[in-house]
């Protein structure tokens, strides 16, 4: 996707962005450590880590970080050959090239705090009480955010007239809503809206700081 948008004429940049410029209520330009970027629009699609960008624009969007967790048995064997939810243990085997994902755990615990042990620790449980012959080579462990908003419904759209325009707060669902999102942001950009109500999606809807 990165190298179909450079292909299309954009530009990738890795940076940390650190405030916004506004002329007269509309946005100029974004301030990253790389240097002020001009620009006529912004997307925010940045997930978890939108809310304090927002605060920039002095919005309070209750966002919490959901994190999940996984744990992968490498190279394994005496688990599922297809994927398969276990309901009793609330969580997800998926068979891959790599080995078994197990997955399913959550925890609201923000984006500082380390990893939580019991998780992983309930999933390994888990795993072992559904696929006691199950052997692995090794076991990776890993930690996601997901961004979730209070009332469960993303933030699509744009704040006033600013042209500063919102995209996340997906949830668990980014990868299948994001297209839709892209879609509806570049309509408004474009000023060709669909016929979408957005009103639910609005990105002041929680109002002020």
């Amino acid at each position: 996707m990165a190298h179909a948008f450079e292909q299309a004429g954009g530009k990738v940049m890795q940076a940390e962005v650190k405030d916004f410029d506004l002329t007269g209520g509309t946005v100029t330009a974004v301030q990253t450590t790389q240097g002020t970027v001009a620009c006529d629009d912004i997307v925010l699609a940045t997930g978890v880590w939108s809310k304090p960008l927002m605060a920039k624009l002095g919005l309070n969007v209750p966002l919490e970080s959901e994190r999940g967790y996984h744990v992968i048995f490498e190279d394994a064997t005496g688990g599922p050959s297809r994927p398969i939810m276990i309901a009793s243990g609330k969580f997800v085997a998926t068979p891959m090239a790599q080995g078994v994902r197990c997955a399913g755990i959550l925890e609201f615990g923000g984006l500082e705090a380390d990893p939580s042990k019991a998780p992983l620790a309930l999933l390994r449980r888990q795993a072992k009480a559904a696929f006691p012959n199950l052997k692995a080579a090794n076991e990776i462990e890993w930690l996601g955010h997901r961004p979730a908003p209070t009332d469960s419904l993303p933030l699509i759209g744009q704040v006033g007239t600013s042209r500063f325009y919102t995209a996340f707060g997906h949830h668990h669902i980014g990868l299948t809503g994001g297209p839709k999102t892209g879609r509806l942001i570049a309509g408004m950009i474009m000023d060709q809206p669909g016929n979408t109500d957005m009103k639910p999606y609005h990105p002041q809807r929680f109002g002020n700081v």
